[in-house]
């Protein structure tokens, strides 16, 4: 009995043992597996989120009137660069951001809508890209990422080149400048409709779409369905605050008598922010405003107030994009993500300085081609559906204070954009005055996510060295770097910057300045620097050769390619509606001249 009882004992002890050494395996065995999902964990998420259009001191950390409070919580968090340029244009920006190289090597050497059929000839224009062309997504893709983009591409010719092909495994985009917040209406004449696409598709707008709350909602949906063990990039290219400007009316309401003192005050208060602020040295002076800009003061009252209020659409747009930003952010945060994400917020270029009024016979035609879009630009109506709300240049000026001009210029208003950076790996250090250009963000995000790449196959330079304050710049001071759109170009080596500025408001001749006194452009100090100024030129030749620029005459311009582009559009779009109207014309006067001829003969009878 006492050995079956023994038996029995060591028989359970050994299918214990089994059990156990099977329990240990099957741990093991989860545990190996867990190792490569840890790992992956490991290595941080990535947000990109880019603004369109917004100028150097247009978030509130930068000194701006408008409240941007979760922006302004990453700024805390992290860094922010005060010498950050992009190109002064939204689709070569985008294609730099993308790729790591500068646009022209990309075939978007400027806008469609401001090619010339000369540039169409070459490489650098073909505003197409092959498919075998690398982004960021399709490296991030292949080291496994997960990869999603929603909002504003724009990028080449319209359905060309869409990020489905090229990388994001999820993407809901709107091909296209700009258009509508509300639904899919295009702002330029001539065009149809917006393009929209999801994942390659055409699709179709919801009926609620409101830009910065339906991009913020795609994106969290596409990150929520994702591996939850893959790290995942994600870009969030925002429509705020392009033309048209577009919010809620309680977002506008909420900055009335903030900009009542108007653009000529305000820009010189800027200036002495940015200097107490610390983004300028104090001997940064304002460079004279275009004689086209308007005095606030010769404005009656009424334009005044139609004038700060266009800004108040402006300010609450921005608010809106930073509450849903904010809500993308809260949403990573309860999922566990966001203390492992770096977040990285910009701008594609310098502040929208477009406008939609005009005087005498070309407001005649603009009112004619409002009426029958079906827009309602009554001053009772802007920021609402079916508006066409611009800030115009005079408070473009101020959103990209203390620098000269702004979008579609080479000067540093068109160029320096905000910057700010925060996530794991980025020390909450305040300002950083180094150089860096926009393509130097690809290969800071391959560095950031830890994937391996070969340096010289970019234009860029990893910034992350400087980002997470182990060296003082990306490039060394004799390096230089340049950009080129359309006539704008400038080269930057250290201080020193050259520029061209194009017509119409630039005359293309070269200037030399020195950003460390006068990053307001003020001083062309080529005479006394002949050396340098030599020098410098002569890289940027070297750069315009390399990278295959069209060196437009002295007297082109994007806007006037822009115009010829656009009226061809209009004329395809609205030649039944000019012929009705002069035949309607025509028959007024034959009429008239009838009724003349009856009147003419009873007097004579």
């Amino acid at each position: 009995m006492k050995k079956l009882h023994s038996e029995r004992a060591l028989s359970v002890l050994t299918a214990s043992a089994v059990v156990a050494r099977a329990g240990l395996f099957l741990f093991a065995l989860s545990l190996a597996s867990a190792v490569p999902a840890m790992a992956r964990n490991t290595r941080p998420n990535i947000l990109l989120v880019l603004f369109d259009d917004v100028g150097f001191m247009d978030f509130s950390a930068y000194g701006s009137d408008t409240r941007t409070p979760n922006i302004d919580a990453l700024a805390k968090k992290g860094v922010m660069l005060s010498r950050y340029h992009s190109s002064p244009f939204c689709g070569p920006s985008r294609a730099m951001l993308m790729t790591g190289m500068d646009n022209h090597q990309v075939g978007m050497g400027t806008l469609v809508e401001t090619v010339t059929p000369e540039m169409r000839k070459r490489p650098g224009y073909s505003m197409l890209w092959s498919a075998n062309r690398t982004t960021v997504a399709s490296l991030l893709s292949a080291a496994g990422y997960k990869t999603y983009v929603t909002g504003k591409w724009g990028i080449g010719e319209a359905g060309a080149n869409l990020p489905n092909r090229f990388g994001f495994d999820r993407s809901y985009v709107m091909d296209a400048t700009g258009g509508s917040n509300y639904d899919a209406k295009p702002y330029l004449p001539g065009y149809n409709n917006v393009d929209w696409f999801e994942d390659g598709k055409p699709i179709k707008l919801p009926d609620d779409y409101y830009s910065s709350r339906t991009l913020v909602d795609k994106m969290i949906k596409y990150i929520d369905a994702g591996d939850p063990d893959a790290p995942f990039f994600a870009f969030l290219s925002l429509q705020a605050v392009h033309i048209p400007v577009q919010v809620p009316t309680s977002y506008i309401d909420a900055y009335n008598g903030v900009f009542d003192a108007g653009w000529d005050v305000m820009r010189k208060a800027r200036l002495q922010r940015a200097i107490d602020i610390g983004l300028v040295p104090p001997s940064t002076k304002l460079a004279s405003s275009p004689k086209t800009h308007r005095a606030w003061d010769d404005l009656t009252p009424e334009e005044q107030a139609l004038a700060a209020r266009e800004m108040q659409v402006n300010a609450g747009m921005m608010t809106a994009a930073d509450e849903h930003i904010g809500r993308l952010l809260a949403h990573l945060d309860a999922a566990g993500k966001l203390k492992n994400t770096v977040v990285i917020i910009t701008s594609d270029n310098g502040a929208e300085a477009g406008v939609t009024k005009f005087e005498g016979f070309e407001n005649l035609i603009v009112r004619g081609i409002e009426l029958i879009e079906g827009f309602d630009t009554s001053p009772e109506n802007l920021g609402q559906p079916g508006s066409l709300t611009a800030i115009g240049p005079e408070w473009a000026s101020v959103s990209s204070a203390p620098f000269n001009l702004y979008k579609f210029y080479s000067s540093e208003g068109g160029l320096r954009v905000p910057l700010i950076v925060a996530g794991p790996g980025i020390k909450a250090s305040g300002i950083l005055d180094a150089p860096v250009h926009v393509a130097d963000l690809v290969p800071t995000i391959l560095d950031t996510a830890g994937v391996s790449f070969d340096a010289a196959a970019f234009y860029g330079r990893s910034a992350l060295p400087v980002l997470a304050r182990q060296a003082d710049r990306s490039r060394s001071a004799d390096m230089g770097f340049g950009f080129e759109v359309s006539g704008n170009a400038a080269l930057y080596r250290g201080q020193w910057k050259i520029t061209r500025l194009a017509p119409p408001l630039g005359d293309s001749k070269w200037r030399l300045y020195d950003l460390s006194a006068d990053p307001g452009e003020t001083r062309d100090v080529s005479a006394g620097n002949p050396e340098l100024f030599k020098s410098m030129l002569a890289e940027y030749w070297s750069y315009s050769k390399k990278v295959g620029v069209f060196e437009l005459g002295p007297d082109d311009s994007a806007f006037k390619q822009l115009f010829k582009n656009l009226m061809t559009k209009a004329l395809h779009k609205y030649w039944p509606y000019a012929l009705g109207m002069i035949l309607a014309f025509a028959g007024a006067l034959y009429l008239a001249f009838r009724m003349i001829r009856i009147l003419f003969r009873r007097a004579v009878v």
